[in-house]
């Protein structure tokens, strides 16, 4: 019961964030954050509402709450998710005023207001997502590919 809640509860904001990413594959193709880290996050943490739970809990951690007994990370995220959900509000209301105009422009306050957020929620997501599970060290990452190539090459 308490897990289909939960997709309730982010299902809305998944919905927001999903059609931002869109508008940013549009918009701002080629200045897109990099998110090469997620290889590293562990197969359970990699699912769609991903982003809805990302967001809520930058909004927890703004807000003053603490995650799941991590008091110090809780504390160094906290400017970070700050400023992460401040940027989504100024993301969504520059969305709303440019709809409100002409849909078939980005303007430059658009386009930079789409830059900086997505910066930051890829900075928010990494460092949320290494707090809360092991993420996987460059090292480890490179030792788990060579045992992928090596079982590939035995089966073949």
């Amino acid at each position: 019961m308490m897990h289909r809640f939960r997709k309730w509860l982010y299902k809305p904001k998944d919905n927001v964030l999903n059609i931002i990413n869109q508008i940013m594959d549009e918009c701002i193709p080629q200045d897109r954050a990099p998110r090469d880290f997620c290889v590293k996050f562990p197969e359970e943490i990699r699912h769609d509402n991903l982003a809805g739970q990302l967001w809520f809990g930058a909004e927890c951690l703004a807000a003053g709450s603490i995650i799941m007994n991590r008091e110090l990370e809780s504390m160094a995220m906290r400017p970070l998710a700050k400023e992460l959900t401040r940027s989504l509000e100024d993301v969504r209301g520059t969305l709303r005023d440019q709809a409100l105009r002409d849909l078939s422009t980005y303007t430059e306050k658009m386009r930079e207001a789409l830059r900086h957020f997505d910066v930051l929620f890829a900075e928010f997501e990494l460092s949320y997502v290494s707090a809360m599970v092991p993420v996987k060290s460059p090292r480890e990452y490179y030792v788990q590919q060579e045992v992928i190539v090596l079982f590939c090459e035995t089966v073949e």
